[in-house]
């Protein structure tokens, strides 16, 4: 053994150990890097350890929803006890096992779906069908609302819609308290992983997978497929009609009894006469001043304000609304009230009972934010009960509180 270490050390002259050297380096350059190494060269690559690493964290008993970006990962659980057509609808999509236009069968749905919407401490929004066919999946489903389920807090998911009842494929994400928005927006999960996540989401950001993850006995027996899922949302199309006609027959009952003379339209609109005018004719394209007070007939108390008239709190110590330009004909408030303007006469004061499909409907009116303050909605379904004046001319006490459509989810 000693005689080969003494042929080896021989051989080694300066030169061949220089050669020796170049060649070991030259090796270790062309072999592939370590783990460390990559994250440190790649971040994608860093990202994707960080996602693996993710994955081997245990999650506890339920339905999860797995959204894969290029800036990380974000975890949704899925409420599929509570609201099961809803999380029926998403997890279906994602799985292609519900029949949908954008997409052939076993096709997963939200693949290459786009953030679409990133309104800063608002919401993000995504869902949308990447597909030369079809935006969304040729259907709509009713609002599934529970009442233990709230846009209260940031990472609350919800589905998207552009009034009752509309909700398809597109969802959102709260990024902060939206609890505006509960009763109107049916909420079926919350983010446990990656809310860090959800708040670096720009415009155009891409769900590259969206995988359902099942944890437990009865997450693995929810597998909606299209007959059971239609199913589901039949059975809630029909709680949802039989809710609101007998609120709309209760609504009515209580109109028919405070205000048992009031003038019905044809188009629903009722009216009393608070206070007669002076008995000239406005004409179309007059511009006269007028203010109102009023309230839904769930309680909500509101003003007009000056300049746009739009409405907002009716602040404790506000003794009327503030006074605003009305040009006859236009179409500025809201079709019930518009309409009723043009009838009236100069000083006249009515009663104007607007039905909610001439109010807001469908999708509410929502005041602009304001620090410190509830933010000022009338949600879809509003009845709304004004006490509306013609004034003579001028101008009465300034309230402001501008509109802010840009924040409905939808």
């Amino acid at each position: 053994m000693a005689s080969v270490f003494t042929s080896v050390r021989n051989a080694l002259t300066p030169v061949s150990l220089q050669a020796l050297f170049l060649g070991l380096l030259a090796l270790g350059l062309s072999m592939p890097p370590s783990g460390a190494e990559a994250q440190a060269r790649d971040p994608s690559a860093r990202t994707a350890a960080a996602v693996q690493q993710q994955e081997r964290e245990p999650l506890d008993p339920g339905l999860y929803g797995e959204i894969l970006t290029a800036k990380g990962r974000i975890v949704i659980s899925l409420d599929f006890e509570r609201v099961p057509m809803t999380v029926a609808n998403f997890v279906g999509l994602a799985e292609g096992t519900i029949r949908n236009q954008a997409f052939p069968p076993g096709t997963p749905y939200y693949h290459g779906s786009a953030f679409n919407r990133v309104a800063p401490g608002h919401v993000i929004q995504a869902g949308n069908a990447a597909s030369e066919v079809a935006e969304t999946p040729g259907y709509s489903i009713p609002n599934e609302i529970h009442p233990d389920l709230g846009n209260g807090r940031p990472g609350m998911v919800g589905m998207v819609n552009s009034g009752p009842h509309t909700g398809k494929s597109q969802f959102y994400i709260t990024l902060g308290d939206r609890s505006y928005l509960d009763g109107h927006y049916a909420v079926f999960g919350e983010v446990v992983e990656g809310m860090d996540v959800v708040r670096t989401m720009e415009r155009g950001d891409v769900i590259e997978s969206l995988k359902i993850i099942r944890v437990g006995a009865e997450a693995l027996a929810f597998r909606p497929d299209t007959e059971a899922f239609r199913q589901m949302r039949r059975e809630v199309w029909s709680r949802v009609r039989a809710a609101e006609e007998a609120q709309r027959q209760e609504d009515l009952a209580y109109l028919d009894q405070s205000w048992p003379h009031a003038v019905v339209a044809e188009n629903g609109v009722r009216h009393v006469v608070l206070r007669p005018g002076d008995g000239q004719p406005m004409e179309e394209g007059d511009t006269v001043m007028v203010r109102y007070t009023g309230r839904t007939v769930r309680g909500l108390s509101f003003a007009s304000t000056e300049e746009t008239g739009h409405p907002c709190y009716f602040w404790p110590g506000q003794s009327a609304g503030g006074a605003f330009p009305f040009v006859v004909g236009d179409r500025l408030l809201n079709p019930g009230l518009d309409r009723s303007l043009d009838e009236m006469s100069r000083g006249e004061k009515r009663l104007v009972i607007v039905p909610a499909n001439l109010g807001y409907d469908p999708v509410g009116f929502y005041g602009m934010e304001r620090p410190g303050e509830p933010r000022f909605v009338i949600r879809p379904g509003s009845i709304l009960i004004y006490e509306v004046e013609v004034l003579g001319g001028g101008r009465g006490p300034r309230w402001e509180c501008e509109r802010g459509l840009g924040d409905v989810v939808g």
